[in-house]
């Protein structure tokens, strides 16, 4: 996979701010235990960032912070309305199949966050010094999200893949005292797939 990342938190006033869009890449196994279900294990990596500067309520606090992620996750996938991939003639069959997924997963976020305002003002904003060391960088995830699967050849799939990952903590981005404790931390993946199958030895790949 290779996509893109953003992020939602303490220093983002917008949900997604596309000035700090981030790469994002990765690679997943998947297991099909039927035409509409599969299992697949990913492991991501990328970056988020934000920036205060980026919204006119927040510019004035002049906040900012980069993070590299490490995502490992298992979601279980649900395709939808998915056909047989091959004719009753034994003829391949292009179709274009939408599915959704959702699992449980774990991100290490290695993040430096920093005030770059004034130094006369520092103090108006910083209930503790930045980074907030203290704050851990290992979170428990739940991946959701859903994709269009196009089934183009017979041995590969392409597709395309959006999803959200709320990381149930205010950790994230390396602002926690000096945001708000109660708005938690998300951050978002996106992009193109491909997808080489494998299937038993003289045997076509049905699903």
């Amino acid at each position: 996979m290779i996509g893109a990342t953003n992020y939602s938190g303490d220093v983002s006033e917008s949900a997604i701010e596309i000035k700090e869009m981030q790469l994002g890449y990765g690679a997943y196994v998947r297991y099909h235990f039927s035409s509409k279900f599969s299992l697949k294990l990913h492991g991501y990596s990328g970056s988020i960032s934000g920036d205060d500067a980026n919204s006119p309520v927040l510019k004035e606090r002049s906040f900012r912070f980069s993070s590299s992620l490490l995502e490992l996750g298992l979601v279980g996938e649900l395709h939808l309305f998915k056909k047989p991939r091959y004719s009753k003639t034994g003829l391949h069959k292009f179709q274009v199949s939408p599915y959704l997924y959702g699992g449980i997963g774990t991100v290490i976020a290695t993040s430096d966050a920093e005030y770059y305002g004034p130094a006369n003002r520092r103090n108006d904003w910083l209930r503790a010094p930045l980074p907030e060391d203290d704050l851990k960088n290992r979170f428990i995830l739940a991946p959701v999200g859903g994709g269009l699967r196009f089934d183009i050849f017979d041995q590969i799939i392409v597709g395309l893949e959006g999803g959200f990952r709320p990381v149930f903590s205010d950790d994230l981005d390396g602002v926690k005292l000096n945001g708000n404790p109660n708005r938690g931390d998300w951050y978002y993946y996106g992009g193109a797939t491909i997808s080489f199958l494998f299937a038993k030895a003289g045997k076509r790949h049905p699903y």
